[in-house]
């Protein structure tokens, strides 16, 4: 979930890093449903808490839209 630890390493440098690196590489486009000029959230494919070796791995991450973001099995769950 959202502890003090994992919020500081979410207000980190490399988390930043991590996220500018995935919505470049998606081109800042929905892997999902498609969409641009929408807002854009960084996905963790395997999950922040569960996978800490692959918090800052950008193969590990999706862009997605608010919306297809919601629909994730591990949406807000860590």
């Amino acid at each position: 979930g959202k502890t003090p630890v994992h919020l500081r390493i979410r207000e980190s440098r490399d988390y930043s890093d991590w996220r500018r690196d995935v919505f470049i590489r998606d081109k800042f486009t929905c892997r999902e449903c498609g969409k641009t000029h929408v807002y854009i959230e960084a996905h963790h494919i395997k999950s922040f808490s569960r996978f800490p070796e692959l918090r800052f791995d950008r193969n590990n991450g999706l862009t997605l839209c608010e919306e297809c973001h919601s629909k994730t099995d591990n949406f807000k769950k860590g």
